[in-house]
Order: structure tokens, then sequence, then C-alpha cells
């Protein structure tokens, strides 16, 4: 069964974590809590429920029950958990496509012959394995379009996602196969009604370009580069 997937990475973790972990614990985990207010307040009942699984401890993946043809939902989730994570002092890079998505427990045989101390978790020893239990192209496609060009803290779409760019959407055709959406301006119905209904604050978007802004002109040579002139470019924002 086919699903619409969105795939976030904060950037910049290896540099910050060794520094100040807060610094990446803080964003991650009020991304964490808005995911949860999302899904309970939002869209808590079938077809529109969401699964979300955390990733290589700085990433997200969140993939829809099933996939209804429109962008509008998976846009506007993935705008507003960029901007929150914006809010907190850090920010990330994101991707969304569609494809299959599903438990894969049953895919490791082997492992039914070692003792399960946990939900997914093993003993290996006095140790322990704990197994992935979900795989999917939804997830390899989406982590693609978070980590292809271009560089910079972007959020890419896969075009074969869009018929119709949704009312208040900003965005710019990267390529073919890829539009880059403006996750400081853009603003949809849904996205008010997700921020209403889960109890979501988004700063002003002046607010919003001032924080991008001085977050990439603090990322000192980096600023200059094709990471930083593209956070700015493909997000309608001005150097200071």
């Amino acid at each position: 069964m086919i699903r619409w997937a969105i795939f976030l990475d904060l950037e910049g973790v290896s540099k910050i974590f060794p520094e100040n972990e807060l610094q990446f614990y803080v964003p991650f985990d009020t991304a964490l809590d808005a995911i949860c207010r999302i899904g309970i307040n939002v869209y808590p009942e079938s077809p529109y429920r969401l699964f979300a699984h955390q990733v290589g401890g700085d990433s997200l993946i969140i993939v829809s029950e099933f996939f209804e043809g429109k962008t509008d939902i998976s846009i506007s989730i993935a705008v507003l958990l960029m901007q929150i994570i914006l809010k907190m002092g850090a920010v990330a890079k994101g991707g969304i496509s569609k494809g299959t998505y599903g438990n894969t427990t049953g895919c490791f045989p082997s492992l039914k012959k070692y003792e399960k101390v946990g939900d997914r978790t093993f003993a290996i020893g006095r140790g322990r394995l704990t197994i992935f239990s979900s795989m999917g192209t939804a997830l390899i496609n989406s982590h693609r379009y978070t980590t292809r060009q271009p560089r910079g803290c972007r959020l890419a779409i896969d075009m074969d996602l869009i018929d119709l760019i949704p009312d208040g959407v900003v965005a710019h055709k990267y390529a073919e196969d890829i539009l880059i959406v403006d996750w400081i301006h853009t603003q949809t119905k849904t996205i008010e009604k997700i921020k209403d209904l889960a109890g979501l604050y988004i700063p002003t978007i002046e607010d919003m370009e001032s924080m991008l802004i001085n977050y990439v002109e603090g990322t000192g040579d980096l600023k200059n580069t094709e990471w930083g002139i593209n956070s700015l470019h493909f997000n309608g924002c001005c150097s200071l």
C-alpha cells in the first residue's frame, strides 16, 4: 500500500551535540511533543492516522495511514515541525515522498530463538539487541529527497506527489522531479487548523525570518557556502 512520508533531519548535530547536548535535545523533544499533539488532537482516527518514528538519533519519519492523494496535509505538518525546530534554536532539512511502509518484525525469523526482553529488544548475553521494526520505500524515498541536492535547511517535495500546488504553499521548482517549499512563508488553512487544534505556537513570519538569518549568520564560514546561501534563498530570506 502506498503512503506519503515526511523525513526530517536536524542539521549540524555532529557539531552541536558534543558541545551542548541540550541544544540538540530541546528542539528535538519539542518536535516530538508537537507530533504527539498533532496525532492526538488533529489526526487521531482512520483514515488520517499518523505513524512516526525516531530514526538514527537525530531524524524523524512520519508516515500516513493511507495515501489520500493530497499534499496539503504532509506539507503543512512538515512546515510546522521545521518552524517549531527553528523556534527552539535549531534547523532541519526535510523531504516528502511516497512509497510502501510496514512492520518488518516477521522478516527476521532467526531472532525467534533468542530471549525477548522488551518491545523489539532481545538479550545477547548481558547486552541487548534492539531492532528498527519498520521499513519500506516510503522511508527510502523521503530520506533521498532529504539528503539530495540542493544543500541547506530546505524542504524538498517529490514532484510525483504534486498535481497542483496547494493554496498558501510558497514553492520553487528546482528540477524536473523536485519542488522546494519555502517553509518560512508557507501559510495554509491546514497549518492554521493544526496549530489551533494541537495548541501549537509559531512565531510571526518576520520573527522566523530573523531567526533563520541569525542562525545562518552564526555558522561562521558556513554562511557563505552553498548550504548557507540556499538556506536563506529558498526560504525567501535576505542576509542582514
